[in-house]
């Protein structure tokens, strides 16, 4: 037994009527192993709080959507020798979520940090992403995405399925909106609208007119996608790729596009949604942020000049802290010939800028500030860079 485990023990039952408090050597302990299942807290919930009740034992509870976070804490307290009252539940909770799947029903749905609809917007998701849903919080949903992120959004705007309910699903004939943005017209001919939508929503496919797919939408509204606006999904997984021409013509038929922090879809983005639902028309599920970006893909040396990038490499912009690490905060996609395009703040949209300090867009600050470059294109696929079509929450 470790030397300080030892000496727990005896500070435990040292204290007759006296109520200690949880030796800090053990938070700590328990703080790593928390870390080293759950390193970013934007991809997992591992919420732990230790008690110590009068009787000695040692209360752990909380919530955490990582079972082996649940098991490695137990296991730290088993080798340990100290009793415990084990309270930590495991996300999502069969007795409060009965249905813990869902499918995105709205055009855009928003994903907040709380639930609450002033709290701040941290992402969103389109028509026809699956979810796994956590836990709820009166008309709040607390869900994952296909990239790993955690949000809070109305139920209202998602349709809960069982786990075989998200089987069918999978195996279901479906249609990608692969245009910028349009319309799904009503079932009927003529021009009404029963819905908007933004390149990369997945609805289910009904029937197959002439001209246009006869749609379902997930929440059971049924209506009509030209063809030239879509495709079967089955047929493009099997032939997206990400190339490079491809990506920039996309990437730059959005210039202009709204800035909005949180934004990930051809209406509104911000820098990383932008790059992100880029590479989604390339079949590419990206990690959410750009400081999560910027852990994925193949290092593009740009240490002593830029002649190594290529279209289609993203660029990554920050600043150093004390200790000399890279703070990513700011990314863009690089289009050739010195220039990129990136989702602006100080622009407020969908914009270019040059590498080159010849030219009239150049931007001194970005360059100043660029920290390096990755290649997504060729990399290997896993966590952060996922092809659509080997997920299995889509297939």
């Amino acid at each position: 037994m470790k030397p300080y485990i030892s000496a727990l023990l005896l500070f435990l039952f040292a204290f007759g009527c006296k109520q200690p408090e949880v030796p800090i050597q053990v938070k700590n302990d328990v703080d790593s192993i928390i870390f080293q299942y759950v390193p970013d807290k934007r991809e997992g919930v591992c919420d732990v709080n230790i008690e110590l009740l009068k009787n000695k034992k040692l209360l752990i509870k909380g919530e955490t959507s990582i079972p082996e976070a649940k098991s490695g804490i137990l296991n730290y307290f088993a080798q340990s020798g100290i009793e415990i009252t084990d309270s930590l539940k495991i996300l999502p909770d069969p007795s409060e979520i009965s249905n813990p799947r869902g499918i995105v029903s709205i055009s855009i749905c928003n994903m907040k940090m709380d639930p609450s609809h002033s709290s701040e917007l941290v992402s969103q998701a389109i028509m026809g992403t699956p979810v796994k849903i956590m836990k709820k919080s009166g008309s709040w949903l607390l869900v994952q995405t296909p990239d790993h992120y955690i949000g809070w959004i109305t139920a209202s705007g998602l349709r809960e399925k069982s786990e075989d309910e998200f089987s069918e699903w999978k195996k279901s004939d479906r249609v990608i909106f692969t245009s910028k943005s349009g319309e799904i017209f009503t079932e009927s001919p003529g021009t009404g609208v029963i819905s908007d939508a933004v390149a990369g929503i997945i609805v289910n496919k009904v029937a197959e007119m002439a001209e246009y797919f006869v749609v379902e939408l997930p929440d059971g509204r049924r209506g009509r996608i030209y063809k030239k606006d879509g495709v079967e999904f089955g047929k493009w997984c099997s032939e997206i790729k990400p190339e490079a021409g491809k990506l920039v013509n996309f990437a730059t038929s959005v210039t202009g596009t709204s800035y909005l922090w949180g934004g990930t879809s051809t209406k509104m983005a911000d820098c990383s949604g932008f790059v992100k639902t880029v590479y989604f028309t390339g079949g590419i599920i990206l990690a959410r942020d750009a400081s999560q970006q910027f852990l994925y893909g193949d290092e593009v040396d740009i240490s002593s000049s830029f002649d190594a990038l290529m279209p289609g490499d993203l660029l990554f912009f920050g600043s150093l802290n004390t200790k000399g690490e890279k703070r990513i905060t700011h990314t863009g996609l690089f289009l050739g010939d010195t220039e990129f395009i990136h989702s602006s703040v100080t622009n407020g949209m969908v914009w270019n800028n040059s590498l080159d300090s010849t030219r009239s867009d150049y931007n001194s600050y970005l360059v100043k500030i660029l920290m390096g470059a990755r290649r997504i294109i060729g990399a290997e696929t896993g966590k952060g860079i996922e092809h659509i079509s080997k997920h299995n929450w889509y297939r």
